[in-house]
């Protein structure tokens, strides 16, 4: 193990532990004012790359959610007023500033997942990885160099807000036809309760294959005691002996569940 990404990844998840999930649920899970398209000088993902994917930093530092925001709002004043003034005329700054706390906050609940795999990966793993906001924006999350080939990973959740159902970012841009994308599987439930569903689902005679799968999948996470779920190193590692095997022969989007049945061992 790499020991400059091992302490990265630590105090990665040290800042993962760190967040007050249960607090800012409350807070936010029922504000949806600002849903609309943001222009680019609105985008979050440059911001959230700049303060929280620090690879090359041996012990980096991370900003709460608070200063990040904070900063964001502050830098960003002049597009606000303007989107402030387009979409919420009449509407105090509190009213929007607020909106866009929520807006961020589920941007960065879904970029810290795909960074702590990333940073996961780069402490236990040997095939080269790499990330920035440029492909992230066309939708990859991460690119891993196998075999003198080039795979796209995308962190599939297994429950998606609407914004997130979308047609694939990455399926949009054909210039990005000659690399394969991984679709890496997430869920947010544990194993108990998703083996649960597939029995209930068996004795309705309904298909309990798919619960049995994510079962398979949340084998592989685990939860810090705030409730932040991670990527545990045998996850990374199934994904990268897949890659060793397979990356010659992948094209288009390798869906999420060829990955479960076949990258990831079963408990």
């Amino acid at each position: 193990m790499n020991e400059g990404a091992r302490k990265t990844l630590q105090a990665f998840e040290a800042f993962l532990g760190s967040l007050d999930l249960a607090s800012y649920r409350k807070k936010y899970q029922r504000i949806e004012t600002v849903e609309q398209n943001l222009p680019r000088n609105l985008s979050p993902l440059p911001d959230l790359y700049k303060h929280y994917w620090k690879p090359a930093e041996g012990n980096p530092a991370f900003p709460s959610f608070e200063d990040f925001f904070n900063r964001w709002w502050d830098e960003h004043l002049e597009p606000l007023n303007a989107f402030r003034q387009r979409y919420f005329w009449g509407c105090s700054c509190e009213f929007v500033r607020l909106g866009f706390e929520a807006r961020l906050y589920r941007t960065a609940i879904s970029i810290w997942t795909q960074f702590h795999f990333c940073y996961r990966w780069l402490a236990s793993c040997s095939l080269p990885l790499e990330a920035n906001q440029e492909r992230d924006a066309k939708g990859i999350d991460a690119l891993v160099h196998a075999n003198k080939h080039r795979v796209g990973i995308q962190i599939k959740k297994e429950t998606y807000r609407s914004e997130a159902r979308e047609e694939n970012r990455f399926l949009k841009n054909k210039k990005q036809r000659d690399i394969a994308l991984l679709e890496v599987p997430y869920t947010l439930r544990i194993p108990e309760k998703l083996r649960i569903k597939a029995e209930h689902a068996r004795k309705k005679g309904e298909d309990a294959d798919i619960y049995l799968l994510w079962a398979k999948v949340a084998h592989h996470l685990k939860r810090l005691p705030n409730g932040f779920v991670i990527f545990q190193e045998s996850y990374v590692k199934n994904v990268e002996n897949f890659l060793q095997t397979h990356a010659t022969s992948l094209s288009g989007v390798i869906p999420w569940k060829r990955v479960a049945e076949e990258a990831l061992t079963s408990p």
